[in-house]
């Protein structure tokens, strides 16, 4: 009996990766969670080298809830990057169809000023933009991953479509 159990520990981490495996691929409705909407609320100057800023994002979540941590990303011109974005961590209601109010602080790039940027909060300039975007999302506290999406064109969100992951 003793073998057995000594057997059965040593696979347990298999098993529980497997396990786990599982459940993440079982999980289609993940796939289907939806941005609907973007809307600029504020903004604010932080400083010379950063803004604050009020977002409200439409989301359809069709899973389970998710709480969403580690949101950072980067917006880009023409492969320069202009500023880094941060988001306040939040959670994301399963079965349900909200609008988040969210607050991000931009922080400009070293070589970048405020005269630099303020172009770019005109729409046309803005839609030329690309952003780089990560987030970790964490199931119950224990299943969690990181998704991170490259070069993602701001025209595409400010017309509230989704994008799509190639």
């Amino acid at each position: 009996m003793f073998v057995k159990v000594k057997y059965l520990i040593k696979r347990l981490p298999v098993l529980l990766l497997c396990v786990l495996m599982s459940c993440l691929s079982g999980c289609n409705k993940v796939k289907q969670i939806k941005v609907t909407s973007v809307a600029l609320e504020s903004v604010g100057l932080r400083g010379f080298k950063g803004l604050d800023i009020g977002l409200a994002i439409g989301i359809d979540n069709p899973a389970f809830g998710v709480d969403i941590s580690e949101i950072e990303g980067a917006l880009k011109h023409s492969g320069k990057v202009l500023g880094r974005v941060s988001l306040d961590p939040f959670r994301l209601h399963g079965r349900s169809a909200e609008i988040y109010h969210l607050r991000a602080l931009v922080t400009l790039e070293k070589g970048v000023g405020i005269q630099e940027i303020l172009p770019y909060m005109n729409k046309d300039m803005l839609e030329q933009c690309t952003f780089d975007v990560s987030a970790k999302a964490t199931y119950k506290k224990t299943v969690s991953k990181v998704f991170a999406y490259k070069d993602m064109p701001v025209k595409k969100l400010l017309e509230r479509n989704v994008y799509e992951e190639k």
